[in-house]
């Protein structure tokens, strides 16, 4: 049997060719919302910056039972990434490996030392394990009863000890809005997320500028981002943000 397009041998010459890139364009199939998979429409917004709106094509996978059998594992979100000359085009699945894949490619995963790589990929791990629980425990749960008895547990277990440890570790890297050094990286982005996340299950009552105003720095420079912010004024983001809204709870 044949090897998935995807993960055919012949794929490699297009990863070279495209991995140093930052000129590509991309389409990013996942559904209307933002869910656990809006780290990478983030991650394009940064790297492709002003130019965000013209270089990222939102796919909502309205054909999602037809596109499903293709795909490796039966699950979304699939990148694409297409050449500035349209010659060469590379597909990815697997939300993590996506968000890796970007992060090297636009720099956002330190300075390039491997001690650098390593301090944000154990941000980005640790946030990501809240994020994931808070999904599983809260937001995909549909009956309010197991909600709500789930939240306090989530609340004691889950959130409050991050927010502790992560406002430490911010406040010890000057409270600048980043966990390393000067500049944005993936763990910037993924607490970016979870901070929209907490709010939507328990408003401002443990993450405020006020109250935690380390992490809250962190949300208040990506907003700075260029490509950031145009993304996040768009009509298309706009729409994405209130379905999150109506479907999961959080903006």
């Amino acid at each position: 049997m044949a090897p998935h397009s995807f993960f055919n041998p012949s794929q490699s010459s297009a990863f070279a060719t495209l991995a140093p890139k930052r000129d590509s364009t991309f389409e990013y199939r996942y559904f209307r919302v933002h869910g656990m998979r809006s780290i990478p429409r983030t991650l394009i917004a940064i790297g492709t910056g002003s130019s965000v709106l013209s270089r990222l094509t939102n796919n909502f996978s309205q054909d999602w039972s037809t596109y499903k059998p293709t795909t490796p594992f039966g699950f979304l979100p699939v990148l694409t990434e297409t050449s500035a000359d349209g010659l060469t085009k590379l597909d990815i699945v697997e939300s993590d490996v996506i968000e890796r894949y970007l992060a090297r490619k636009f720099g956002l995963l330190g300075d390039g030392s491997v001690f650098e790589e390593i301090l944000v990929d154990t941000f980005t791990s640790s946030t990501q394990a809240v994020i994931s629980k808070l999904f599983e425990k809260y937001l995909a749960i549909r009956d309010p009863t197991l909600r709500a008895a789930n939240k306090e547990p989530l609340i004691s277990d889950n959130i409050s000890p991050w927010i502790k440890s992560h406002e430490q570790h911010l406040q010890a890297n000057g409270a600048n809005g980043h966990y390393v050094g000067d500049s944005v990286t993936l763990a910037d982005v993924k607490t970016d997320n979870l901070i929209s996340i907490i709010q939507g299950v328990t408003g401002e009552e443990l993450v405020s500028e006020e109250k935690t105003p380390a992490i809250w720095k962190v949300k208040k420079e990506l907003e700075k981002v260029e490509g950031v912010a145009v993304w996040r004024a768009s009509e298309e983001y706009k729409g994405i943000s209130e379905r999150n809204f109506d479907f999961l709870g959080f903006y």
